[in-house]
């Protein structure tokens, strides 16, 4: 019975220390996997990235017609920007703007005038383009991993490509409960977050993150964000400075 009960006990701490070295293996492949990502888009010479973002709510039982955003990023190293975006607020009309980004020379695409050189840029624009530099990308992986709970570091196979696909969830404790409409603020919330990024070369192909809000069947609603990567070294992305006045974007 004692050499039974001894068995077991080593049983027991062979098992804690296996979990124990895969849990360390688990933190180390992670910074491993994004150590090696931000060595592989910062080498990039050039890629796009095109973000969508959609909401839906119900405020006591009234659906809106939620909003939209659409933005078409080109970047060429080092500190190059051309961006389009379209906004939809729940109106009838998309608003559309556009502008170039050249080390510290601004250009804003006027509908009416056309290309102008501006010499204060907005700032909003230039976070935009901050947030999808090299390190701007890097710097979002880094937040999701401080913000959220890591579930997963998996492989997957997509179109005969191999992958590795973060996945992370979060609850209220990640969303600024105070800056949603008083009838969610009690809200349920259920997030999840995906970065998806090449095992051949890794460089990254995606984020996506969805999160439904939960108050009652009266007072409800959806958020999702997908942003794609491509074109990575693409000779055909270029971003000259535009003729001043011309309407071409």
């Amino acid at each position: 019975m004692k050499k039974g009960l001894i068995f077991i006990g080593v049983l027991v701490l062979i098992c804690l220390a296996v979990n124990n070295i895969y849990a360390q293996e688990s933190v180390i492949e992670y910074k491993q996997l994004i150590a090696k990502c931000s060595e592989a888009i910062k080498q990039a010479k050039s890629y796009n990235v095109k973000m969508e973002y959609n909401s839906s709510f119900t405020i006591n039982s009234k659906e809106n017609k939620g909003n939209f955003a659409e933005l078409h990023i080109a970047f060429i190293s080092p500190d190059r920007f051309k961006v389009e975006q379209i906004i939809n607020e729940g109106s009838e009309e998309n608003l559309w703007d556009g502008w170039i980004l050249i080390g510290n020379d601004y250009y804003v695409l006027n509908p009416v005038s056309g290309w102008d050189w501006v010499k204060e840029g907005d700032d909003n624009r230039k976070v935009t383009c901050k947030n999808n530099s090299p390190e701007g990308i890097i710097n979002q992986f880094e937040i999701a991993e401080k913000e959220y709970k890591r579930d997963s570091i998996s492989p997957v196979a997509k179109d005969g490509i191999e992958y590795f696909v973060i996945k992370y969830s979060f609850g209220k404790e990640s969303i600024d409960m105070e800056s949603l409409p008083p009838e969610l603020r009690d809200s349920k919330i259920n997030g999840t977050h995906e970065i998806w990024i090449n095992k051949n070369n890794y460089l990254p192909l995606k984020q996506s993150s969805e999160v439904s809000y939960y108050s009652n069947e009266q007072n409800k609603g959806t958020v999702s964000t997908n942003i794609n990567y491509s074109s990575y070294d693409d000779a055909k992305i270029r971003i000259d400075a535009p003729s001043l006045g011309d309407k071409v974007f």
